[in-house]
């Protein structure tokens, strides 16, 4: 690991004396420490237009990045200058790291661009590239902020961290609709699997958007008997899994075990409760509040044995927050339910 010059004796080189350091703001003494360290470590790279030093670049082959597409889909490593690893969402990184999971999900995913939602650094970053392009590059601390300022000494006034950061980023597509992308991907994942195409629109939900929900249950079984009383608690087995089909979450001790999720030894995989209500938005897994789409599939659910699927976009389920390492931001989400006697 390469050894960085400290902080005070990168300012004391770079004043006069160490007495005017007390006079520099924040980012003053970022971008001071940023010269010293690319002087003496990356000599011949100079910054871009942006400010941004490129390391390594390999250009793609698809599209070129659009600033309007609000969305892209991407892989990064995310490192301080010192190495060490903040962020990746690289499983091989993982392993090196001893921290790899596979119930977590590793690989490319939609981010936010644009202020408020990315740093501008990234968004600069990004300029240029192409689809399956790569791009090492080192941001300065100060254009690691949300806003959208007029100026780089703009930037470097409202500087509030010292801490610069190497991106390594492969682009792998982008949207201007999040909504659309993930509705066109369930809907072939429902054409795959299942052969046909499905009316989404007369779930749960009387004003549906097409698309973002679908309940798949075949009750012909189930004809004649009692429906099971609103307002009823019953006892259910649960999977969800992502698209690709990987699972997130469970109540069967073998998926659990074959996946990592959440397996404990000795701990009783069993069926949990969940409460129906006439109200949607009221039913419950115990005291837990469920996302929207687990209530409204169980809201569908009529008979004791019964097993069905739940699939919907994350407008129903995490949206761009995601959930934990697990759930990435935009993921559509499937759950395999049955209601048991246990």
């Amino acid at each position: 690991m390469k050894k960085l010059l400290p902080m005070a004796a990168v300012l004391c080189l770079m004043a006069a004396g160490c007495a005017k350091e007390s006079t520099w703001n924040t980012g003053q003494k970022a971008q001071a420490y940023l010269t010293m360290y690319m002087e003496k470590y990356y000599p011949d790279v100079e910054p871009n237009e942006n400010g941004l030093y490129i390391l390594e670049e390999e250009e793609g082959d698809g599209e070129t990045w659009d600033p309007d597409s609000t969305y892209i889909y991407a892989e990064y490593t995310i490192r301080t200058l010192d190495g060490t690893i903040s962020s990746s969402t690289d499983y091989e990184i993982a392993q090196q790291l001893g921290t790899y999971d596979c119930s977590y999900y590793y690989g490319p995913r939609f981010m936010a661009q644009g202020s408020g939602s990315s740093f501008v650094g990234v968004d600069m970053l990004m300029e240029g590239m192409k689809v399956g392009g790569t791009r090492k590059a080192i941001i300065p601390a100060w254009l690691l902020n949300t806003s959208r300022l007029s100026s780089e000494e703009a930037y470097i006034n409202a500087c509030t961290t010292s801490a610069h950061l190497l991106y390594d980023v492969t682009f792998h597509g982008q949207t201007g609709d999040i909504d659309r992308t993930e509705i066109d991907s369930l809907e072939r994942y429902v054409f795959r699997e299942y052969g046909v195409n499905r009316d989404a629109s007369t779930g749960f939900q009387e004003n549906a958007v097409e698309g973002t929900f679908y309940f798949i249950s075949d009750t012909t079984e189930f004809v004649g008997q009692p429906r099971i009383p609103r307002d009823t608690t019953v006892n259910i087995r649960y999977t969800g899994y992502l698209l690709n089909g990987q699972a997130f979450d469970t109540t069967d001790e073998r998926i659990a075990k074959d996946n990592n999720i959440f397996y404990v030894t000795g701990k009783s995989y069993k069926p949990v409760s969940v409460t129906l209500s006439s109200k949607v938005s009221e039913i419950k897994m115990g005291s837990s509040t469920l996302i929207t789409g687990f209530q409204g599939g169980m809201s569908l659910m009529r008979y004791l044995g019964q097993k069905a699927t739940f699939l919907f976009t994350s407008t129903l389920g995490y949206a761009g927050s995601g959930s934990g390492s697990a759930i990435p931001p935009y993921s559509p989400l499937i759950f395999e339910v049955e209601i048991v006697q246990e």
